[in-house]
């Protein structure tokens, strides 16, 4: 018989210290330490002991007035960086729309997380065709161009956590049709690179081209990629004409959103 999986363990002062600031967050001004114990159902001196603690990193502080806690500093931080990342990634789909009445190719736009790239923007084409790429997906940097193109801009401890599993993959990744050992690979991501552009054939499917491009931050590492996929006939080949205009809207793509990410964050 299978035992049941255990539940990972956490710490759970720190669900509890969570549990107190939610209380603060959640009524829009600042509280008294009997109304926030009450909400939490814990005793004024325990809450006390959490609050000491929100307050030495700056998610909490106490106000002048006796006996009242509100937001700290680190808490209005991390919540303007919160609203900022939605809205980037709303200007960026908004780029993505802009891609696909361009190309009417499918369309979707990446950010790297916990060491994958995951879909965060789609748009498809207007063609009757299926390409399987659902906001949500998960990609990985080894077997899919738009993976890759993150890699290749990631720094050496990121790259470490890439190739620990290299040696054992089911597969060896494959560029042309042409596998690739781990040094193969890595002169691929320098190639990528240099070149700012990513090419994939068979990540998805064995007739689906991938091209990409990434959108790169102010300190050099990529922020987005920008992909757009396609049957191998229909945008395929280095002298294929949908693959030259493709290639070149994917650019001009790039240069506009880089423009108008970095107008904004200059705001």
């Amino acid at each position: 018989m299978t035992e049941p999986k255990k539940a990972q363990q956490g710490i759970n002062s720190v669900v509890i210290g969570m549990s107190v600031l939610d209380v603060i967050v959640d009524a829009g001004s600042a509280l008294s330490l009997n109304a926030i114990a009450n909400e939490v159902e814990m005793s004024p001196a325990k809450v006390h002991r959490y609050l000491v603690s929100l307050i030495e990193t700056g998610l909490v502080t106490r106000l002048k007035e006796p006996g009242l806690y509100d937001l700290g500093p680190k808490a209005l931080k991390l919540g303007f960086k919160a609203i900022k990342r939605i809205d980037r990634v709303s200007i960026a789909n908004e780029e993505l729309d802009t891609l696909n009445s361009q190309v009417d190719e499918t369309v979707f736009l990446s950010i790297w997380n916990d060491g994958e790239a995951l879909v965060v923007g789609r748009k498809a084409s207007s063609r009757p065709i299926t390409l399987m790429v659902r906001i949500g997906e998960v990609l990985s940097p080894i077997y899919s161009a738009t993976g890759r193109l993150f890699a290749a801009f990631l720094d050496d401890q990121q790259m470490d956590r890439v190739l620990s599993g290299y040696s054992s993959l089911p597969s060896k990744p494959k560029i042309n049709g042409r596998e690739l050992g781990k040094a193969e690979y890595l002169e691929e991501l320098e190639a990528i690179q240099k070149a700012e552009f990513s090419l994939g054939l068979g990540d998805f499917q064995s007739n689906v081209v991938s091209v990409s491009v990434p959108i790169l931050g102010p300190r050099g590492t990529v922020e987005f990629v920008l992909t757009v996929i396609g049957y191998e006939s229909d945008i395929g080949g280095e002298n294929n004409i949908t693959a030259t205009r493709i290639k070149k809207a994917l650019f001009q793509s790039q240069q506009r959103l880089t423009e108008k990410l970095g107008t904004w964050e200059a705001i």
